[in-house]
């Protein structure tokens, strides 16, 4: 149960790194602001960088700080999935597609 906490902090911080690398060099991932678009994606990489330090500065912490990392960076990864999905802005309405318009 120890490294449980670490695998999925990981599996999260990943999933991050993939999902900025994808709307950075594969497609645009729209949020359905328009140019307001640029908002959420600086926000995605201040998370990402902020995830990852903490991360890394964290390696010898005790298990309950991966446990709150964890949590933290879990609900706001669903938030901006859920914004990129089905709480998509007026301008790119969600059309069912998974980040892309």
């Amino acid at each position: 149960m120890n490294r449980f906490w670490k695998y999925i902090n990981l599996t999260i911080l990943i999933f991050q790194i993939v999902i900025c690398s994808l709307g950075t060099f594969y497609k645009h991932i729209a949020f359905g602001w328009g140019l307001g678009d640029l908002i959420w994606y600086a926000i995605m990489y201040i998370l990402l960088l902020f995830h990852l330090v903490l991360t890394i500065k964290g390696k010898s912490k005790p298990i309950e700080y991966f446990r709150v990392l964890t949590i933290i960076f879990l609900i706001s990864t669903t938030f901006i999935c859920l914004k990129a999905t089905i709480w998509r802005g007026v301008e790119y309405r969600w059309n069912g597609n998974i980040f892309y318009n």
